[in-house]
């Protein structure tokens, strides 16, 4: 709870200098470049993220690990306080809120699918239009392939549910059949 609430906190204030140089996106694109780097590289991450590590050595391998990077000053100075502040931790809770965020502004909507097997081109434009016109937002969809769905699919808009998947009609009918 108060990791979450932390990490929108640092999003909202990186997503307000973001908006103030004019630049939301290249900034969610380096700190997510950052981000998975450091994903990649479990030693880096382990360092930024341990205490008994001193600020100045977790700086200079941050440092090294931006050199080759074109980041901004507003992404590096950032980073940078997050080793100040030992917040690295909270790094990814951060990213996705940021993302979240520069996406609500931009009237975008994740929407998560879950599906038995991969939706056809024209499935995966059909459902895309749907989507779009019951949101009112453009909808980028995350597929998600899981055979036990056995047909149909699980649409996850927001925090609301559609299960019409197979799987959940045949337990439906189960418990109906069980109740009598």
């Amino acid at each position: 709870m108060i990791g979450g609430s932390l990490a929108r906190r640092y999003a909202r204030a990186l997503l307000g200098i973001g908006e103030e140089e004019g630049q939301t996106r290249r900034i969610l694109e380096e700190v997510e470049q950052f981000a998975k780097l450091a994903s990649d590289a479990p030693l880096l991450r382990e360092m930024m993220e341990a205490n008994h590590i001193n600020r100045q050595d977790k700086k200079a391998a941050l440092e090294a690990s931006l050199a080759s990077a074109d980041f901004l000053a507003s992404t590096r100075n950032f980073l940078f306080l997050l080793v100040d502040k030992g917040r690295m931790n909270i790094l990814s809770p951060i990213v996705s809120e940021l993302r979240r965020l520069i996406e609500q502004n931009e009237g975008i909507e994740r929407v998560e699918v879950v599906v038995p097997m991969p939706l056809t081109g024209t499935q995966r434009d059909t459902l895309q239009s749907v989507l779009e016109g019951q949101t009112g937002k453009k909808v980028m969809l995350e597929e998600t392939v899981e055979p036990g769905v056995l047909g149909g699919m699980i649409v996850k808009v927001g925090s609301t549910l559609y299960d019409g998947s197979t799987r959940t009609q045949i337990k439906q009918i189960r418990q109906n059949l069980e109740k009598g």
